[in-house]
């Protein structure tokens, strides 16, 4: 099965138009062609179905999304989608620095065992609906004329809408269980969260899970297509990007918060991702959260 990449850059790039840290469109036929295919990318999609209904396949799970209920993509999840012919709704995507705020990482610790399962398929009552829906229309709206102010509206609005849609999750998902031993990839996930800053091999992680490495490689590239130590990686280079744009510290203080031995380790850690430097990376991330 050929699987396609998407990228928010990519997107803006062909449209020849300055990158953002989120897109958003009204469902429609016009986008369906993309969305058919199985494809992963490297953004959070939210999908508000306010009318008809759409056939969706995310990882291993296929289900039918019906009016009033939503579906959120995780980045890098592999995923496809056949829109119904009155399916009408609204979808709102979101690069993963922006959605890693400290309010989701460490506020709602209670809410995110197998957060990335009951958020796939969320259905609402009709009144919840409505109220997670007027956050999607408010930010399509602001989204078709953007300004400096209109853009942290957005954000503002997203992490709202996330914050509603959690608590929804939460509240109706029948049949929510913590993962058990034989689901590793969530409990790897969890470990990386609470470990990333100090742990990075994936050594230590094989062995707090009692599996070889190899098996770990083989359940992080069924579900991501990623190896292991990719997938720490981007999780630490997530963390360098919220750092460089939003904390206000300098390289060296980001550098010794996340372990790194000196300002230089950063620096080579960086460049050999992205092959640009801390403050090249700073300088695009600026054009694209800073207006």
């Amino acid at each position: 099965m050929d699987i396609v990449n998407y990228t928010l850059k990519e997107y803006f790039d062909q449209k020849k138009s300055p990158c953002l840290s989120f897109n958003v469109f009204a469902l429609d036929k016009e986008h369906e062609e993309d969305e058919q295919k199985w494809h992963r990318s490297d953004y959070f999609q939210v999908l508000l179905l306010q009318e008809g209904e759409v056939s969706q396949g995310i990882e291993h799970r296929n289900f039918d999304l019906l009016k009033h209920q939503i579906s959120v993509v995780f980045p890098h999840q592999i995923n496809a989608l056949q829109m119904g012919d009155n399916a009408k709704g609204i979808v709102i995507q979101f690069d993963e620095v922006l959605f890693c705020s400290d309010l989701l990482k460490n506020e709602l610790i209670s809410y995110n065992n197998d957060l990335m399962h009951k958020l796939n398929h969320v259905a609402l009552d009709e009144e919840t609906f409505a109220k997670i829906n007027h956050y999607g229309v408010q930010i399509f709206e602001l989204f078709q004329s953007l300004s400096p102010i209109k853009k942290e509206q957005i954000r503002f609005y997203i992490k709202i809408m996330l914050l509603e849609i959690i608590e929804a999750a939460h509240q109706n998902y029948q049949g929510f269980r913590a993962p058990d031993e034989l689901d590793y990839f969530a409990r790897f996930k969890t470990l990386i969260e609470a470990n990333f800053k100090s742990k990075r091999t994936v050594s230590y992680y094989k062995d707090q899970l009692q599996i070889t490495s190899k098996k770990l490689n083989e359940i992080c590239k069924n579900k991501t297509g990623q190896t292991a130590l990719n997938i720490i990686h981007e999780r630490i280079l997530t963390e360098i990007k919220r750092l460089l744009i939003f904390s206000g510290k300098n390289h060296k203080e980001i550098a010794y918060e996340l372990g790194f031995d000196s300002p230089s380790a950063l620096n080579k850690f960086v460049y050999a991702k992205l092959k640009e430097t801390p403050s090249e990376l700073k300088q695009e991330l600026s054009k694209i959260y800073k207006y």
